[in-house]
């Protein structure tokens, strides 16, 4: 795959970068990094979304979404059996991206 802006996703799927969809998933920023291994592209999400739930403080993380060759938003990663897998810092997703 060729390299992958973020305008590119963005053109491919407004929708997901609304203003109403971020407020409501608690999106904060976004960027495209690259599996160093597959070298496929992958949508890094800093957001808050749903941490708040059942009276906890909220916290901002990090998740990273698989990109589909034809610029579409794929699922989160997963880690085991863990249904998507959370990063604390940019510096643990670049970790992650590099065994990927």
């Amino acid at each position: 795959m060729a390299k992958v802006t973020l305008s590119d996703v963005k053109a491919a799927q407004p929708e997901w970068f609304s203003r109403k969809n971020k407020k409501f998933f608690g999106d904060i920023s976004y960027r495209v990094m690259k599996g160093k291994k597959s070298h496929q592209p992958f949508l890094v999400r800093q957001t808050c979304g749903w941490t708040d739930m059942f009276d906890r403080p909220k916290r901002c993380h990090l998740v990273v979404n698989d990109i589909k060759e034809d610029l579409k938003i794929g699922s989160l990663v997963k880690t085991g059996s863990m249904p998507f897998r959370q990063f604390d810092d940019l510096d643990d997703v670049k970790d992650w991206l590099a065994e990927h």
